[in-house]
């Protein structure tokens, strides 16, 4: 029988920043919530992969490379082939696609990192900024504000002696520009607790993974269950990654499927 390496066999690609431990004790556990795209991890998983809140959590899988060995002509991998013989599977056939598929294929968590483009610049995105968001930094910033726009402003008003409280009534939401910050892989982070730094419980957003993971549940019924997944911190490697500019060391941490189980709910007490 050949050694296969199960699920560890295939190079890893991507799918398109000390805190006390929030919970004791927690294993290290990755959720995929009844909420749609919602995830959760443990603290012992953040604290592994040194994401702190509001840092990112990024997802990668070695589906990629796996296509590349079937598919390839005339240079299917013959690890696969002897899979597939084995199990009498036509190595063309779906069924041959979606045993290897299931057998090899491995997804993983690592820390999100910036990104830059290929001259080494800093790939910038907006910030979401409400028109609540914009209220209060005028709220924060006024005298800054009419400081730097003061003739703008004056022009505006067509008043030239007005006074602040005139000048800032003048001021609009729409003149706040949203804020520009570097832009990193992977989904941003939060807690519901009042800790901060690495070691906390996080949850973050992400449809399309949450999607794709949850793909062989039909549609209707994803909202019903929480996937969980066993973080397998001892197996951890580290792998070059582009973050755009040049490649840099990251570490990957495999997932491996423990159980789908109900929501739990919140019984309410009797009126």
């Amino acid at each position: 029988m050949v050694d296969f390496g199960k699920k560890l066999s295939f190079g890893i690609r991507v799918v398109n920043n000390g805190q006390k431990s929030a919970t004791v004790n927690a294993l290290p556990q990755l959720i995929v919530n009844s909420t749609s795209g919602k995830f959760s991890i443990t603290a012992p998983v953040s604290k592994a992969l040194g994401v702190a809140v509001g840092e990112r959590v990024m997802f990668l899988n070695n589906f990629d490379t796996i296509e590349d060995a079937l598919f390839t002509k005339n240079a299917k991998n013959e690890e696969l082939v002897e899979f597939a013989a084995e199990r009498g599977l036509d190595i063309e056939s779906d069924a041959a696609h979606d045993a290897i598929m299931s057998e090899f294929g491995q997804w993983f968590i690592a820390k999100g990192i910036a990104r830059y483009d290929d001259k080494g610049n800093p790939v910038m995105t907006t910030l979401r900024f409400s028109t609540e968001d914009k209220k209060k930094y005028i709220e924060q910033n006024l005298a800054e504000i009419i400081a730097a726009n003061r003739e703008a402003l004056l022009g505006r008003l067509g008043v030239e002696d007005a006074t602040d409280e005139e000048l800032a009534s003048a001021i609009s939401t729409d003149d706040v520009e949203s804020p520009s910050v570097q832009d990193y892989t992977g989904a941003k982070t939060a807690t519901t607790s009042s800790n901060t730094g690495v070691g906390c419980a996080l949850n973050f957003t992400d449809t399309a993974i949450w999607n794709q993971i949850k793909s062989d549940i039909v549609e209707s019924e994803r909202n019903k269950v929480n996937r969980v997944f066993d973080v397998v911190l001892e197996e951890a490697t580290v792998i070059p990654y582009s973050n755009g500019y040049k490649d840099v060391d990251i570490k990957v941490v495999p997932i491996s499927f423990k159980a789908d189980e109900a929501p739990k709910t919140v019984a309410k007490s009797a009126e």
